[in-house]
């Protein structure tokens, strides 16, 4: 399944950016256009499956599962 990126845009002017279906840093990639667009985000809350998916690439990585 590929991941979906959420852009909601406020009366006030702020921006809200939610990624959906990413595993690990992979959603930073998918908005990396958006901080050149609309500059850096002021605030920045990573979800599970950011960690999650960091940890499986490196347990994968360093062949420690299995």
């Amino acid at each position: 399944m590929a991941g979906r990126v959420e852009i909601l845009l406020g009366k006030d002017g702020s921006i809200n950016v939610e990624a959906f279906d990413f595993q690990g840093n992979s959603c930073e990639e998918a908005t990396a256009f958006l901080d050149e667009l609309f500059g850096s985000a002021d605030e920045v809350e990573r979800k599970m499956e950011y960690f999650l998916g960091e940890k499986e690439t490196d347990f994968l990585g360093n062949g420690l599962c299995g």
